[in-house]
């Protein structure tokens, strides 16, 4: 009896590892069986090899295919695999291929052309095209933010062989407009709603950045491009999207395809989705989930759009809310915008300040300077906190100027009121030149007389850099509430 019930006992165990096993591995043998076959495909775009993976659906072809187009911050295929599949469970092929790397920064600076990714676009198209599995006529483009603006330039060119477009989160306005928009989002979503410092940040430093190269591509103008695109077009926002603003792009957009005379387009909104149609509960964070519909909305979009059927000015859901417009004025440079006088000008400033404390310091190792400026211990000190105050708060500024820009402003130090702890430092510092400037002016007023030669000239050299300082403080609005 004993051995019975353990023999028992070893079978139920054996059954339940056995059961386990099966669980683990029904999965995976769904996951080896897809309703879409894939295939490696390799095409030429100027001197530039391109790979990819074509999803083909499981059934009979010549399918309908759409070739899938990158944003600003992929480069790898898979990234889209996800839309990809939702494309060819529904009987469109679709490609997706890696971005070029030759000739092209992944940056916004150096090599970046929208115009030679539309190429590679269109070579994608051409190599679809030779296809017997694909339906020559029936190939379309699909693309994601900044994509979108490559995929219309494809589709936009003459006999460029595209069917129909699609975009997701496409922006209306230029590139230097768009992410101004977004680091005043990014600016206000942690907390700093200080004018002086959004301007400065989301403004000017933007203008900086274009005006020094380092924005490749910032005045590209995407509504003349949308003007020509006559194919069917289903143009796609998320409404709590923060990336981009999507009641103006929509609103553009929308204007550009009606005075080319298309018709043939359809607005589409998601509520609760962001710039990626993925979920999102603040258009900031946003989830691994496509947007409930996103798929149905577009397979069977393509499937209409090829059959000549594509609805004629739809518009699909509840258009979005914008809190605010994106900045006007920032895509317009004036000669005090650009690099060379603002950097020109801090480097000019540093080195006038520096040069003063490195002269005192040596002074008193010294112990000379019996001079004009230990008689007057007020005007000295004046002159010691001008420079100081001047140099550190410049060389501060650059500091925390360059870390906001270079990581988008994504994490900015506490905020105190209205704006960053460092903010409020940089101010007061800004503050302290400024007083001491005019208190140093009104010393060398009073003392102008006394010097001769080049004791004289050299008396105005502080003064002259103290009122530099206040017209740079004031651009850079660190002088302003």
């Amino acid at each position: 009896m004993k051995l019975n019930r353990k023999v028992i006992q070893k079978t139920i165990g054996f059954i339940l590892t056995l059961l386990l096993l099966l669980t683990w591995m029904l999965p995976a043998a769904k996951a080896a069986s897809p309703d879409y076959k894939e295939e490696n495909v390799k095409f030429q775009s100027g001197d530039a090899a391109l790979e990819g993976t074509l999803l083909l659906p499981s059934t009979q072809g010549p399918y309908p295919a759409v070739v899938l187009v990158h944003g600003s911050n992929s480069s790898d295929r898979e990234k889209y695999r996800g839309e990809a599949e939702m494309f060819a469970k529904a009987g469109i092929a679709a490609l997706i291929f890696d971005k070029r790397a030759d000739g092209f920064s992944k940056s916004r600076a150096g090599g970046r052309s929208y115009a030679v990714l539309a190429d590679d676009v269109s070579a994608a198209v051409r190599a679809l095209a030779t296809r017997a599995n694909i339906d020559r006529t029936s190939i379309g483009l699909w693309g994601i933010s900044e994509g979108g603006w490559v995929a219309s330039l494809a589709a936009a060119k003459p006999q460029s062989n595209v069917s129909f477009l699609i975009t997701v989160g496409a922006v209306g306005v230029k590139p230097v407009q768009q992410q101004s928009w977004r680091l005043v989002n990014r600016l206000y979503d942690q907390g700093v709603t200080s004018n002086s410092m959004i301007r400065s940040v989301a403004l000017h430093g933007l203008q900086l950045a274009v005006s020094a190269g380092l924005f490749a591509e910032a005045l590209y103008d995407p509504v003349p491009v949308f003007e020509k695109v006559k194919q069917p077009v289903l143009a796609i926002w998320g409404s709590s999207d923060r990336v981009e603003p999507p009641l103006e792009s929509s609103r553009i957009i929308q204007a550009a395809l009606e005075r080319s005379g298309n018709d043939r387009y359809t607005l589409q909104f998601f509520p609760n989705a962001g710039h990626l149609l993925r979920t999102t509960p603040d258009g900031i964070k946003q989830s691994d989930a496509f947007a409930p519909g996103y798929a149905e909305a577009m397979t069977s979009w393509v499937h209409q759009a090829v059959r000549g059927q594509a609805p004629v000015k739809s518009v699909v859901g509840s258009p979005p809310r914008q809190d605010h417009l994106s900045p006007a004025g920032v895509d317009r440079l004036a000669w005090y915008n650009t690099a060379s006088v603002q950097l020109g000008s801090a480097l000019v400033l540093m080195i006038g300040f520096a040069g003063y404390m490195v002269k005192l310091a040596v002074r008193r190792l010294r112990k000379k300077g019996v001079g004009v400026e230990q008689a007057s211990v007020p005007a000295h000190r004046s002159k010691l906190v001008l420079s100081a105050a001047g140099f550190f708060s410049i060389v501060g500024f650059i500091l925390y100027f360059g870390y906001l820009m270079t990581s988008g402003a994504k994490h900015l130090a506490p905020v105190i009121g209205d704006r960053t702890w460092v903010w409020i430092l940089l101010q007061w510092m800004a503050l302290a030149a400024g007083v001491a400037t005019i208190l140093v002016i009104r010393s060398w007023w009073i003392t102008r007389s006394a010097s001769a030669g080049t004791d004289k000239v050299k008396g105005y050299l502080l003064p002259v850099g103290g009122i530099l300082f206040i017209g740079w403080a004031l651009y850079w609005q660190l002088l302003l509430p």
